[in-house]
């Protein structure tokens, strides 16, 4: 498990420095959303902790509070059927900040 994990936090910092940096608005006191797709894991048939889900919005929201945003709320939905054989969840997650 620890190799899965390793790969998902590296793709989660990936995004982070191509994607999230760059719609993370300025700190000035106001209130801002960010919202982040993502999918969940291939096999996801079992009760237990969506490890790949977690560590990726995890490592997001803990790179976006040691550069001093406040994490005012973490909401998501769930999709069926996503993914190329619709055999995935998709999730939108919704990140409030100031």
């Amino acid at each position: 498990m620890e190799m899965f994990t390793k790969t998902q936090k590296a793709q989660s910092d990936n995004i982070y420095e191509k994607e999230v940096k760059s719609h993370i608005a300025p700190k000035d006191g106001f209130t801002h959303i960010l919202m982040i797709n993502s999918l969940s894991k291939w096999i996801n048939q079992l009760f237990g902790v969506e490890d790949k889900y977690t560590t990726q919005i995890d490592n997001i929201l803990t790179k976006m509070q040691k550069e001093g945003y406040e994490i005012i709320s973490v909401e998501h939905t769930a999709i069926k059927n996503q993914g190329l054989f619709k055999d995935m969840e998709g999730f939108h997650t919704l990140i409030s900040y100031k």
